[in-house]
């Protein structure tokens, strides 16, 4: 592409001034604009370099696969000059060859402003069938004229293509922490985050017979925190808000909002919870003292009993976790999801986690919805793991767990089990995996997923402390709309 703007500026200006001289009967007027601006841009077909195995699967092999560029919307800073797009090319897309469709304002004029071999800038007309460069350190300048070829506006574009794939995971592996070795038994909550701000992560375990409280912070330091009465009260931490509860030894809920201070929430009224067992966005749930679910809108305060759409026998009493995620279809709500195994003891048959499931609407005079057990027999259930902990990780659930319980026979940490609809179906996910060299050994394992899309693995057996993520759920979202 060397088509020098110059001779097409003198060509255009010479066409111009002929038109005004020619005399004719024509009385219209000829209007040449001074504002412009680029309006549109996108893409066509590009090119991406794709790696696969051979046929023996024993080396790596390439080939050049296709990106529709126009299913990539580019967005238009006017008052910035900046054109991009905010949804990156996918990995390893060539964007040194691209083929472009630029729309002006009133029919101007584009060129392609560049470094000529002396180094000094020039002016290249632009051309649709030309292929373009975006793969320079700095965005292509392109500078528009209107057509009375005196004002003009200069944009930089970007192509912006992924630098890694964003379904990969990436783990990092802290240094072992001793005093996890000695809990048997472990929940991990992650909590109090906003903005910017990174949520607190606290580590809760069983020694002997009371909960020891951990804090590991960013950078995978531990410590201990405070001690609670009850062996079994770290089971029952819930996350809410900015703060942590739990059910004590003695059944009281206490709250804390750095694990290291706790105070002991008073409950009002005939409903009382005897163990914690989930929360959301505005509502802690619990069971009563007859197994049944009740739930509380006043932070532990005031308790309702919880409509349930199948028989309370089905709830679970061990390994519980929850999920949530904001409904799509309405304006304020979300569905709350809880996961865990049945005692042993009384179901030694079970094979599998139960999973429960209930929908909350927030805004004025929404309906109660009724709490639904969602297991079915499809043959993608959740396996029934010693120790499992599950959380929601973006628009998933995930899930891990030691050795299967009951009529189960899954081996211990095999695979990170993934949900895509709520719990219904639960499979192996290629986009999810535990990292290479993790030592899950027996029961004692915790997991929790951060406001920054961190999956932490707290491993009891050997002190490990794991932290990893989707690639994508570490992309800042960029601005995407503009005033002009």
């Amino acid at each position: 592409m060397r088509r020098i703007f110059r001779p097409v500026v003198i060509l255009l200006s010479a066409a111009f001034l002929a038109a005004s001289c020619l005399g004719d009967d024509d009385t219209s007027d000829i209007t040449y604009y001074s504002d412009t601006a680029i309006t549109s841009f996108s893409l066509g077909t590009l090119n991406r370099t794709m790696y696969t195995k051979t046929s023996d699967g024993k080396r790596d092999s390439s080939y050049i696969g296709e990106v529709d560029g126009s299913e990539y919307k580019f967005y238009i800073d006017q008052a910035g000059r900046r054109i991009y797009n905010a949804d990156s090319l996918p990995v390893r897309t060539d964007n040194a060859h691209v083929i472009c469709n630029i729309g002006t304002k009133n029919g101007g004029l584009a060129v392609i402003e560049y470094k000529n071999t002396a180094g000094e800038d020039s002016l290249v007309y632009y051309d649709s069938t030309d292929s373009l460069d975006f793969s320079g350190a700095e965005p292509l300048r392109v500078r528009v004229y209107a057509n009375d070829l005196e004002n003009y506006r200069t944009y930089q574009i970007s192509v912006n293509v992924h630098k890694e794939n964003p379904d990969s995971m990436n783990w990092h592996y802290f240094d072992a922490y001793e005093p996890f070795t000695r809990l048997d038994g472990m929940k991990a909550v992650a909590f109090g985050g906003s903005g910017d701000a990174q949520d607190r992560l606290l580590l809760l375990g069983r020694s002997g017979g009371e909960t020891v409280v951990y804090g590991i912070d960013a950078d995978g330091r531990c410590g201990e925190l405070s001690r609670i009465s009850g062996g079994e009260a770290y089971a029952t931490a819930v996350a809410k808000g900015d703060s942590v509860y739990a059910t004590t030894g003695d059944g009281t809920i206490a709250r804390s909002a750095d694990g290291r201070a706790w105070d002991v929430v008073t409950v009002a009224g005939s409903v009382k919870p005897a163990r914690l067992m989930a929360a959301g966005e505005r509502r802690l749930y619990g069971t009563d003292a007859d197994g049944r679910m009740v739930s509380s809108a006043q932070a532990g305060h005031g308790w309702t009993a919880d409509d349930m759409a199948a028989d309370a026998d089905g709830l679970p009493t061990g390994s519980v976790s929850c999920g949530t995620f904001a409904l799509k279809t309405y304006g304020e709500g979300e569905r709350v999801v809880m996961i865990g195994n049945r005692a042993t003891g009384s179901h030694p048959e079970d094979s599998v986690a139960m999973v429960w499931s209930k929908l909350e609407e927030y805004a004025e005079n929404s309906e109660r919805h009724s709490w639904m057990h969602v297991n079915e027999d499809n043959g993608m259930q959740l396996p029934r793991l010693e120790g499992l902990a599950a959380a929601a990780c973006g628009d998933v659930l995930v899930a891990i767990g030691g050795r299967g319980l009951g009529t189960s026979h899954a081996k211990a940490y095999s695979q990170i089990y993934v949900s895509q609809d709520n719990g219904l179906t639960w499979s192996e996910d290629g986009r999810f995996y535990l990292p290479a060299g993790f030592n899950g050994t027996g029961a004692a394992a915790a997991m929790a997923v951060d406001n920054k899309g961190f999956i932490w693995i707290i491993c009891g057996g050997t002190g490990e402390v794991w932290r990893g993520r989707l690639n994508r759920m570490g992309w800042a979202d960029q601005k995407t709309s503009f005033t002009e």
